[in-house]
This record gives C-alpha cells, structure tokens and sequence, in this order.
C-alpha cells in the first residue's frame, strides 16, 4: 500500500470519528460522552458487573481514565459498585435501573442515528459495509495487540535455526502427524534455514514476540517450474500464539515481497491434516489445484494451491 493511500485512508477514518460524534463531550444527543457511553453498554452485556482491569482492557483506556470515568457515572447514579462478600479487594460495577433506562433511550437515538445513514446506501453497499466494518475492527485489534506484544517479522539469522526448527517440529506434534514422510518436518536443511534461504530471490522471516521467536515463513523458487513460481514455505506458528492475526500477516507479508522480486505465481502444497488453514489461504486468493506444480519433494501434501500474483491487489 502506497504512503498516498494510507494517508487517505487515515483521513477517511478521521472524518468517520467526527460524523460520529466521537470528539464531543455527549453521545447522540445524550449527556454521556463517548466513554461513558461504551461503558453503560459494557456492563449491560455482563449483568455479573465488571471490574476496572477488565472495562480498562475492553475499552483500550488507561486504568486511571476508567476509573475516573467510572466514579462519575456512580455519581450520577447510572452504575453501582459491588463488593465481593469473599474478598473485599474484588470489585465490580454494574447498571442501576436509571443507568438501564439511559441506555435504553441511547441505543434507541444511535439505532435511528445508523438508520439514517443507511439510508442513503443500496443493500449491496450496506453489506459491503457490514462486512468491511467487521473485518477492519478486527485488523485493528490485530494491530493494536501486535504492537503491545511487540510482534516483528524479521529476517531470520542464524541464532534463529534451532527456536525456528523446534516450532516446526512442535507443530507437526500438536496436529498428531510427525510420524509421516515426505513433510517438511523431515527436510535435511530443517535446523539450518537461514543457510538454506541464502539464495536470490528467496528468504526466510521469522515472527517475534517479545524477544521469543515463535513461528516463521519462507518463499523460494519453486523447483521444477519456470522463474515465475514462487513456493509458500514452512508457515508455522506456535500454538501459544493463535488467534492473533499472525498467519494472516504472514501470508500477506510474503505476497509483498514474492510480488515485490517479481514472481508472477506463488505456489504451495499442504497436508489434509491442516486443511483447517484453507479457508484463510483461500481469504487471500489462493486456488485449489488439481495436480502439482514442479517438483517440492514433499509428496505426502495432497493439497496444491495458486495464487496469481497479477491479480493481487
């Protein structure tokens, strides 16, 4: 993505907050701000009451914001503090009736406020959005958790060989299928990548939390086939870090630069035994074949998959 386009993007992200009214001090014509308001909605989604730590998380706000926060909604009577009877320093917050029927009237003028909106789109726009908005939340979640874990992918080097080459193994463990042949679990070049990537156009990028590395991805030439083939190689994560977005950057990391040393076509071949990672190489364009591409040497993965390149973006 070009700085051009970022800088739009950003703008167009602007210009929502404001016409949302995110910047002013009520919501929706309501004396709440916008704070306080997501606050009321948090805690009608859990009636057990929630705590500061926990609000804090949810809303991505400092602690003593939300704790600031809190206190004025106590005293406008709109949530109460409960003490747990078996532990005094547990504490918890949930919805006074006035603070229900706030919120009710809330959600009622946002329902309206949203209506309006979409009342200039046609369904198929109003879809897309729908869609969209899910899927942006989440890639900012992704973000904002990535940079809080301090994710990076970098280049591997050679003190990355054995961390990279345990994740591998650990892998093939999890998923019950290190007892097989012809898998990348059994490539003689497994505890030495960053030699074995040490070719033009080709590389080996190792994900790192915190220090730790903790999966990794490779592209080389696809043996076989014409310098147009890239191969997707060994992308995997270890188990303790799913569920944060991570193969998606992955992948997308390595259609950058396949793209970027010219490759017209990215290839791959995987195990029905990790058939569950299709849909997302689908998400990014990958077609099912049905025969191999030029010769992996690993002839226990049933699964082959293209990706045209030319039609990335």
């Amino acid at each position: 993505m070009q700085l051009e386009e970022v800088e739009l993007f950003r703008a167009t992200l602007r210009e929502m907050v404001r016409e949302l009214g995110m910047l002013n001090r009520t919501t929706c014509g309501h004396d709440l701000s916008p704070l306080q308001s997501h606050i009321l909605i948090e805690l009608d989604l859990a009636p057990e009451g929630l705590g500061v730590t926990t609000l804090a998380q949810k809303l991505c706000v400092e602690k003593s914001s939300m704790s600031r926060t809190l206190k004025s909604l106590q005293y406008a009577d709109l949530i109460q503090r409960q003490v747990s009877l078996d532990d005094a320093r547990t504490v918890k917050f949930s919805l006074t009736a006035h603070g229900q029927a706030i919120l009710s009237n809330l959600h009622r003028d946002a329902n309206q406020f949203t209506l309006d909106a979409l009342a200039f789109c046609s369904p198929m726009q109003r879809d897309q959005f729908k869609d969209t908005a899910i899927q942006l939340a989440k890639a900012l979640k992704y973000a904002r958790q990535h940079r809080e874990m301090a994710i990076q992918i970098r280049p591997i080097q050679a003190q990355d060989n054995l961390a990279i080459a345990e994740v591998i193994r650990q892998s093939f463990r999890d998923h019950q299928i290190d007892h097989l042949e012809g898998v990348s679990l059994n490539d003689p070049g497994l505890e030495c990548l960053s030699e074995i990537y040490a070719i033009p156009r080709a590389g080996y990028w190792v994900i790192e939390v915190q220090g730790q590395v903790k999966g990794g991805v490779g592209l080389a030439p696809l043996q076989g086939a014409s310098s147009a083939y890239v191969e997707l190689q060994k992308l995997y994560i270890d188990r303790d870090i799913t569920g944060l977005g991570i193969g998606r950057r992955l992948i997308q990391f390595a259609l950058d630069q396949a793209s970027a040393w010219g490759y017209h076509y990215c290839y791959l071949e995987t195990l029905h035994e990790l058939s569950a990672a299709l849909g997302l190489y689908q998400a990014y364009g990958f077609k099912l074949l049905d025969q191999r591409i030029g010769n992996t040497g690993h002839n226990s993965c049933g699964i082959c998959m293209l990706k045209d390149l030319k039609k990335m973006y």
